[in-house]
């Protein structure tokens, strides 16, 4: 398909449409520059297994996407979000103590090959990005560890670890009608991927996106209800929610599910005497879909 108004330079949407970029991790700093200077852009999907789609950038057209499926039409071929058929297997109070158990003191293990063994890869992928944001913010590990009896602490910390790592970076719609997001055209039958891991990082939404804030999201519930007094505050505070597992009616399935393993793990990790450190570099899976680790070496230490 022919570039067309919004399109980039073919040596940025390579940046974004590689799989081996995403070896590096998320490309945060591109995303940023692209949002502020072209919010829609068009990747042709050379250098990718994907076909060709316009690559939606922003919290509010992400979201905007996300709300109206009957114009932004889910893909017939599954979506990454979706609940394994075997998830039905799964335990909704799981034995997170029992996974904390393979990790010997102070010897190395790879927390997602050796410790998250059995486990569908989504629900992988969302609890060792988990894991790395508090690896990587020892600052605010050490907060919730402080006060780990606060639920309304660790309710925000697992909303805030799904955003800061937004499991699946991306999702993909078909045009159903002729339409306008982001100043730019869309004809019907045309695909768009809509970018999950671009909107929770979106400056002009959440500040300092890079950082992971443990009590961003107080308040805010589970299934992004709350009080009224709470939405006002929030409203007051111009928090909003972030969008790793969509929005709206077609929001993921499997959302609770989700939830309830990282808080669990959550808690387990912070109850057990000592913490998890890193253990030497991680891995980190080439795919600009899947958000995730070949390998996450840590240590438990005393």
């Amino acid at each position: 398909m022919p570039q067309r108004r919004g399109a980039l330079p073919i040596s940025d949407a390579e940046v974004l449409d590689c799989p081996e970029t995403y070896a590096r991790g998320v490309p945060y700093d591109r995303l940023e520059r692209l949002r502020a200077r072209t919010p829609v852009v068009w990747l042709d999907g050379r250098l990718s297994d994907f076909p060709g789609a316009w690559a939606v950038l922003r919290y509010e057209d992400v979201r905007h996407a996300l709300a109206h499926p009957s114009l932004f039409t889910p893909e017939t071929d599954g979506e990454l979000h979706a609940v394994p058929e075997e998830a039905s297997a799964i335990d909704l109070e799981p034995p997170a103590r029992a996974m904390l158990d393979r990790m010997p003191d102070e010897a190395p293990v790879d927390f997602v090959g050796d410790v998250l063994t059995g486990l569908p890869e989504m629900l992988r992928n969302t609890l060792a990005g988990g894991v790395h944001a508090l690896l990587r913010h020892p600052g605010q590990y050490e907060r919730l560890r402080e006060r780990r009896s606060d639920d309304g602490l660790l309710d925000s910390a697992v909303e805030e670890m799904l955003r800061w790592w937004t499991p699946v970076i991306q999702v993909w719609r078909t045009v159903r009608r002729g339409t306008v997001i982001g100043g730019v055209p869309l004809l019907a039958g045309e695909r768009v991927a809509l970018w999950l891991a671009s909107a929770n990082h979106d400056d002009a939404v959440f500040a300092e996106p890079g950082r992971f804030v443990a009590d961003r999201f107080r308040g805010v519930a589970v299934g992004g209800k709350s009080s009224r007094a709470a939405r006002r505050r929030l409203r007051e505070q111009r928090v909003r929610p972030h969008l790793s597992f969509g929005y709206g009616e077609r929001a993921c399935t499997g959302a609770a599910l989700a939830r309830v393993h990282l808080r669990a793990l959550l808690v387990a990790l912070l109850d057990r005497p000592g913490r998890v450190r890193p253990a030497g570099e991680p891995v980190l899976l080439r795919s600009s879909a899947r958000h995730g680790f070949e390998r996450l070496p840590v240590r438990w230490t005393g």
